[in-house]
């Protein structure tokens, strides 16, 4: 999602007060973020964190809240 805003690694990373190799690692599947690094992750990117990321495992978890989903 922070490729079409372009938003480089580091630069969304500063945003959301992480490093570029903590977005590099979660982007890879190489760590699983806190819920505190992906609500502010999804906020610096102005959207849903059901957006972004898949926290039931299928790829197909829809919103209640806002009606969105991860597809």
């Amino acid at each position: 999602m922070r490729k079409p805003l372009g938003l480089s690694q580091h630069r969304l990373g500063k945003r959301s007060g992480v490093t570029r190799i903590t977005i590099n690692r979660i982007e890879t599947e190489n760590t699983v973020p806190t819920l505190k690094v992906a609500n502010d992750i999804a906020n610096t990117l102005g959207v849903c964190i059901y957006q972004v990321f898949d926290l039931d495992g299928t790829g197909r978890y829809k919103c209640l809240n806002c009606n969105c989903d991860n597809n």
